[in-house]
């Protein structure tokens, strides 16, 4: 370790190779802490590289516990990084839910991948259980919400423990780290399929290169403008830059909600304070209540059934997605998430 922490010192990146052999050690617990914090700083100051990111995903991806797909079914994640402050309500979390209720009729599922909150307000484990989902950690629990509800959580403390390993020394640091990029690429029932947002748009294309090398069928890195700053989503306050990859190639483009017919959205009127608040404005988009916030959620919806191969535009995959709230096939797909978690589950770890 003191010859890579040499290396990175003198600002040379990690090949590929040396990422997989220094996360592996990390992983199995090879590493002090001091030297865990020294690596970890030095690469969040120059930042991380598509090689460091993806060898550090690839280590992580062959020490998880998995989760199996039900036969015949197309996987997506909704997963995002997080980290931009914008304490809005848990747009991903609801779009994972549209889109699984418009999906799994079509074959296609959503496995979201998630945590609890660290900067925001809410984050996705803890308002799925305020709407009354029970998070578990069995996988065959896991499995049969995928197949009976068209989607599961995955909780990712319960599937990731050699994490551990590291965890003190990320809570000691006390900022983000290379592990918040990766985390979002570890999904444990081993999604092609993404709509991944960013809190920094110089990381859309480092973000869709990395799970290029990852040998991802199709993604969406995303990260929309919420005001003066910007958020790890599709945003309805103003444009969106995206790195779509699909068929092998990575195009970067930006996105006007305008040209969608969006009206342009006040970021208070998606802001929330807590996770029950969160939970009261899901509960009302899924219910069929109009206003920014169904229109933020649909546009996420969209993009996320546009990187599962139902919907060849955002245009069209809004309609899928208004659709499956105003049908209220949303709604129940909410509603089976949490009858089936509730009546199968285990204590999380």
């Amino acid at each position: 370790m003191k010859e890579l922490l040499r290396q990175l010192l003198a600002c040379h990146p990690m090949s590929f190779a040396q990422s997989v052999e220094t996360f592996d050690k990390i992983m199995t617990g090879q590493v002090s802490e001091a030297e865990l914090a020294a690596m970890l700083t030095l690469i969040e100051v120059r930042g991380p590289t598509v090689d460091e990111i993806a060898g550090a995903a690839q280590v992580m991806r062959q020490r998880l516990t998995p989760v199996d797909a039900p036969s015949g079914l197309t996987l997506i994640d909704t997963c995002g990084t997080g980290g931009d402050h914008s304490s809005t309500l848990n747009i991903s979390t609801a779009a994972a839910l549209v889109a699984a209720a418009a999906g799994r009729p079509r074959g296609v599922a959503v496995a979201k991948h998630g945590n609890r909150s660290i900067t925001s307000q809410s984050g996705s484990s803890q308002v799925l259980e305020t709407l009354g989902v029970t998070l578990t950690n069995r996988p065959e629990t896991l499995t049969r919400c995928l197949d009976e509800a068209g989607i599961c959580f995955c909780f990712a403390p319960s599937h990731h423990p050699a994490m551990k390993y590291a965890m003190p020394v990320r809570k000691a640091l006390g900022f983000r780290t290379i592990f918040n990029l990766v985390g979002p690429l570890t999904n444990p029932a081993g999604t092609r399929r993404q709509l991944m947002g960013v809190a920094n748009q110089a990381l859309t294309e480092t973000m869709a290169e990395a799970l290029l090398r990852l040998d991802a069928e199709e993604v969406m890195v995303a990260c929309g403008r919420l005001g003066e700053g910007w958020m790890d989503e599709l945003s309805t306050v103003g444009p969106t830059h995206i790195s779509h990859l699909r068929n092998g190639k990575i195009e970067t483009s930006r996105i006007d909600p305008a040209s969608l017919g969006i009206s342009p959205a006040d970021p208070a009127s998606l802001q929330v304070d807590s996770p029950s608040a969160s939970a009261g404005v899901i509960q009302s988009v899924l219910t069929g209540e109009r206003g920014p916030a169904r229109d933020i959620v649909c546009l996420n919806a969209a993009a996320a059934l546009m990187v599962g191969g139902l919907a060849d535009t955002l245009a069209t995959g809004t309609e899928l997605a208004a659709a499956a709230i105003d049908d209220g096939a949303a709604g129940k797909t909410l509603k089976k998430l949490a009858q089936i978690t509730q009546s199968d589950a285990s204590p999380t770890t």
